[in-house]
């Protein structure tokens, strides 16, 4: 019996120290692209992205911060990063939820990262389309506005 169970133990050892270092690996990019990003560094960030972060998120990035102003940057900097939690959703795919500290605010925000050809990468996913909404939010957005409803009414009674 105690036979048995030595290398049943070995192999729950091994197995939770598979978990640990997927989880490890999955913070550690987390944390280098998160910290890049909140520290205005969007070419150490890009290290850590996948293709279509790069086409949006990164894009995106380095259109912005050519019209940020220096001396706002160097009064929001540096950026300190804690991960907070770390969700492994499947074998490719974690949400990992940080905490960016600047001398300027506080920030808690998730990204997810996602395994593609052997490499842990940040995924940011492209912008939902109206198809893609939830009914509840296809609903919200059908109401009328306020304005569209006063318009209405002022119709009604013209």
């Amino acid at each position: 019996m105690r036979k048995k169970s030595i290398p049943t133990l070995l192999c729950l050892t091994l197995l939770c120290a598979g978990c640990s270092s997927t989880q490890d690996l999955v913070e550690e990019v987390a944390y280098k692209y998160s910290y890049a990003m909140a520290n205005y560094n969007i070419d150490e960030a890009e290290q850590f992205a996948d293709h279509e972060t790069k086409k949006t998120t990164i894009t995106t990035g380095r259109g912005l911060l050519a019209m940020v102003d220096s001396n706002y940057i160097k009064s929001d900097t540096p950026a300190k990063i804690e991960i907070i939690k770390t969700e492994l959703v499947n074998d490719t795919t974690a949400v990992v939820t940080y905490h960016k500290t600047t001398p300027i605010k506080d920030f808690t925000g998730t990204v997810e990262v996602r395994k593609q050809d052997g490499e842990w990468l940040v995924h940011s996913p492209t912008p939902v389309i109206k198809e893609e909404l939830p009914e509840q939010v296809e609903k919200a957005l059908a109401k009328p506005t306020k304005l569209q409803r006063h318009q209405s009414l002022k119709k009604d009674n013209d």
